[in-house]
C-alpha cells in the first residue's frame, strides 16, 4: 500500500526536496503552496501524512494544523503532521506541538533527519495528538519562558483570530 503525503511550503525548492525524498521511500505525494491550498487538498483526498511549513502566505501551517485537529472525521483529525520551519524562535517547537504538530524539523532540511521525522510521525499513535490549543496560555511567559519572535507571535495571533 502506497502512503499518501502532502507537502505544503511556499518555497518551491523546499517542496521539491521533500517530495524527492518522499518518492525515494515510495510515497505518493501532492503539493501545496500555502495552508489554504493544502486544506483544500486535505478535504478532497485521504492522506497518511502532512508536511508543512509554518510561515506561508494566505494561511499558515498552524492554521492548517488547527483545521486538521478540529475536523469531525477522526482520520483527518489524527493525521500526523511534520512541521518544518526556518524560524529561529525559542518557542517554535512548543507552539507547533501545542497546536497539534507531531514532529518539528528545522530548516535547512537534512535528508536523514527529514526521512527519520516522516517515518517517526507515521509511527506515532494518533491518540497522542493534542487537544484544542489555547494560544493565550501558549503566549504566557510564565508558562512558556523563552523569546518569541514577532513573526511567530503574528502567526499565533492570526490563528487565534481565525477560531
Amino acid at each position: 500500500m502506497t502512503l499518501r503525503c502532502l507537502v505544503a511550503d511556499d518555497v518551491r525548492h523546499n517542496r521539491s526536496l521533500a517530495i524527492h525524498w518522499l518518492h525515494e521511500l515510495g510515497y505518493s505525494t501532492m503539493e501545496a503552496t500555502d495552508g489554504e491550498d493544502a486544506w483544500r487538498i486535505v478535504k478532497q483526498y485521504p492522506l497518511d501524512l502532512v508536511i508543512t511549513d509554518i510561515e506561508m502566505p494566505r494561511q499558515s501551517g498552524l492554521e492548517l494544523i488547527q483545521h486538521l485537529r478540529e475536523h469531525d472525521d477522526p482520520n483527518v483529525a489524527h493525521t500526523p503532521v511534520v512541521v518544518m520551519s526556518s524560524l529561529q524562535d525559542d518557542l517554535l517547537e512548543t507552539a507547533a506541538l501545542h497546536f497539534g504538530a507531531t514532529i518539528v524539523l528545522h530548516k535547512p532540511l537534512d535528508r536523514e533527519d527529514f526521512l527519520q521525522a516522516a517515518s517517526a510521525a507515521l509511527a506515532k499513535d494518533a491518540s497522542e495528538v493534542r487537544g484544542k490549543p489555547d494560544p493565550d496560555t501558549l503566549l504566557d511567559e510564565e508558562s512558556h519562558p523563552g523569546v518569541i519572535s514577532p513573526t511567530l507571535r503574528r502567526i499565533i495571533d492570526r490563528t487565534r483570530d481565525r477560531s
